[in-house]
Protein backbone atom coordinates (compact mmCIF):
# COMPACT_ATOMS: atom_id res chain seq x y z
CA UNK A 1 0.00 0.00 0.00
CA UNK A 2 1.28 3.35 -0.62
CA UNK A 3 2.91 5.26 2.34
CA UNK A 4 0.19 6.80 4.68
CA UNK A 5 1.16 8.87 7.29
CA UNK A 6 -1.45 11.14 7.21
CA UNK A 7 -3.12 8.36 9.60
CA UNK A 8 -0.77 9.50 11.72
CA UNK A 9 -1.99 11.76 14.78
CA UNK A 10 0.40 13.07 15.59
CA UNK A 11 1.24 14.29 11.78
CA UNK A 12 -2.36 14.87 10.51
CA UNK A 13 -2.26 17.25 13.64
CA UNK A 14 0.46 19.43 12.66
CA UNK A 15 -0.90 19.16 8.60
CA UNK A 16 -3.98 20.44 9.81
CA UNK A 17 -2.67 23.56 10.84
CA UNK A 18 -0.66 24.37 7.79
CA UNK A 19 -1.95 26.95 5.59
CA UNK A 20 -3.38 25.15 2.95
CA UNK A 21 -5.02 22.93 5.15
CA UNK A 22 -6.76 26.01 6.61
CA UNK A 23 -6.90 28.40 3.67
CA UNK A 24 -7.83 25.80 1.10
CA UNK A 25 -6.93 26.40 -2.84
CA UNK A 26 -6.40 30.22 -2.50
CA UNK A 27 -3.80 29.54 0.58
CA UNK A 28 -1.91 26.84 -2.12
CA UNK A 29 1.15 28.66 -3.45
CA UNK A 30 0.55 26.25 -6.99
CA UNK A 31 -3.07 27.14 -7.12
CA UNK A 32 -2.82 30.09 -9.76
CA UNK A 33 -0.31 28.32 -12.14
CA UNK A 34 -2.47 24.96 -12.06
CA UNK A 35 -5.80 26.66 -12.25
CA UNK A 36 -4.51 28.14 -15.42
CA UNK A 37 -3.92 25.30 -16.48
CA UNK A 38 -6.59 23.80 -15.97
CA UNK A 39 -10.28 23.01 -18.71
CA UNK A 40 -13.51 23.80 -18.01
CA UNK A 41 -15.46 21.43 -16.08
CA UNK A 42 -18.88 22.52 -16.55
CA UNK A 43 -20.43 19.33 -17.21
CA UNK A 44 -17.71 16.91 -17.25
CA UNK A 45 -16.84 14.09 -14.57
CA UNK A 46 -13.90 14.60 -12.63
CA UNK A 47 -11.37 12.04 -10.40
CA UNK A 48 -9.29 13.99 -8.01
CA UNK A 49 -6.69 11.42 -7.02
CA UNK A 50 -5.03 12.13 -3.40
CA UNK A 51 -7.50 14.08 -2.64
CA UNK A 52 -6.79 15.36 0.67
CA UNK A 53 -9.23 18.09 2.63
CA UNK A 54 -11.49 17.93 -0.98
CA UNK A 55 -10.55 21.23 -2.18
CA UNK A 56 -10.30 21.06 -5.11
CA UNK A 57 -13.44 18.23 -5.27
CA UNK A 58 -15.58 21.50 -4.04
CA UNK A 59 -14.22 23.73 -6.28
CA UNK A 60 -14.78 21.20 -9.14
CA UNK A 61 -18.28 21.03 -7.92
CA UNK A 62 -18.79 24.66 -7.38
CA UNK A 63 -17.50 24.93 -11.19
CA UNK A 64 -19.99 22.41 -12.25
CA UNK A 65 -18.75 19.44 -13.04
CA UNK A 66 -21.78 16.63 -13.28
CA UNK A 67 -19.44 14.06 -11.03
CA UNK A 68 -16.85 14.63 -9.01
CA UNK A 69 -14.91 11.22 -7.16
CA UNK A 70 -11.82 12.47 -4.63
CA UNK A 71 -10.73 9.54 -3.46
CA UNK A 72 -7.02 9.19 -1.17
CA UNK A 73 -5.63 6.15 0.99
CA UNK A 74 -5.96 8.60 4.05
CA UNK A 75 -9.29 8.25 6.08
CA UNK A 76 -8.46 11.12 8.01
CA UNK A 77 -8.18 12.88 5.29
CA UNK A 78 -11.42 11.80 3.86
CA UNK A 79 -13.22 11.90 6.73
CA UNK A 80 -12.19 15.94 6.71
CA UNK A 81 -13.46 16.18 3.22
CA UNK A 82 -16.67 14.96 4.10
CA UNK A 83 -16.92 16.95 7.49
CA UNK A 84 -15.93 19.97 5.54
CA UNK A 85 -19.28 20.29 3.24
CA UNK A 86 -21.06 18.00 1.23
CA UNK A 87 -22.41 18.74 -2.40
CA UNK A 88 -24.05 16.08 -4.68
CA UNK A 89 -21.93 15.75 -7.23
CA UNK A 90 -18.90 14.83 -4.94
CA UNK A 91 -17.80 11.86 -3.53
CA UNK A 92 -15.18 10.55 -2.00
CA UNK A 93 -13.66 6.95 -1.60
CA UNK A 94 -10.66 5.27 0.09
CA UNK A 95 -8.64 3.66 -2.42
CA UNK A 96 -4.70 3.22 -3.01
CA UNK A 97 -3.51 4.90 -6.40
CA UNK A 98 -0.87 1.93 -6.28
CA UNK A 99 -3.67 -0.25 -7.14
CA UNK A 100 -6.04 2.01 -9.10
CA UNK A 101 -8.72 0.23 -10.76
CA UNK A 102 -11.42 2.23 -12.26
CA UNK A 103 -14.07 1.49 -14.79
CA UNK A 104 -13.23 2.20 -18.42
CA UNK A 105 -14.03 6.00 -19.78
CA UNK A 106 -15.42 7.47 -16.69
CA UNK A 107 -13.25 10.49 -16.32
CA UNK A 108 -13.16 13.59 -18.63
CA UNK A 109 -10.71 15.06 -16.39
CA UNK A 110 -7.97 13.52 -13.74
CA UNK A 111 -6.48 16.37 -11.61
CA UNK A 112 -3.95 15.48 -8.58
CA UNK A 113 -1.40 18.16 -6.39
CA UNK A 114 0.77 17.07 -4.00
CA UNK A 115 0.06 13.33 -4.03
CA UNK A 116 2.05 11.72 -7.57
CA UNK A 117 5.54 11.98 -5.31
CA UNK A 118 4.27 8.93 -3.11
CA UNK A 119 3.96 6.66 -5.95
CA UNK A 120 6.85 4.35 -6.42
CA UNK A 121 5.13 2.76 -9.71
CA UNK A 122 4.43 6.28 -11.38
CA UNK A 123 4.30 4.75 -15.12
CA UNK A 124 1.48 2.26 -13.93
CA UNK A 125 -0.38 5.25 -12.88
CA UNK A 126 -0.20 6.98 -15.77
CA UNK A 127 -1.10 3.92 -18.16
CA UNK A 128 -3.90 3.30 -15.79
CA UNK A 129 -4.72 6.93 -15.84
CA UNK A 130 -4.81 7.55 -19.52
CA UNK A 131 -5.41 4.08 -21.26
CA UNK A 132 -8.36 2.89 -18.90
CA UNK A 133 -9.91 5.47 -16.75
CA UNK A 134 -9.85 8.92 -19.33
CA UNK A 135 -13.04 9.54 -21.67
CA UNK A 136 -11.95 10.50 -24.73
CA UNK A 137 -9.56 13.15 -25.29
CA UNK A 138 -8.72 16.30 -27.77
CA UNK A 139 -4.93 16.88 -27.97
CA UNK A 140 -2.45 16.29 -25.46
CA UNK A 141 -2.87 15.73 -22.27
CA UNK A 142 -1.37 19.42 -20.47
CA UNK A 143 1.32 17.70 -17.69
CA UNK A 144 4.11 18.87 -15.51
CA UNK A 145 7.43 18.07 -15.34
CA UNK A 146 8.27 15.57 -12.02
Amino acid sequence: MTQNIYDNDTFFTGYSQLPRSVGGLDAAPEWPALRAMLPEVQGKDVLDLGCGYGWFCRWAAQAGAARVLGVDVSEKMLAQARGMGNHTAVEYARLDLEQLALPPASYNLVYSSLAFHYIEDYTTLLATIQGDCMKHQVGKPKTLAR
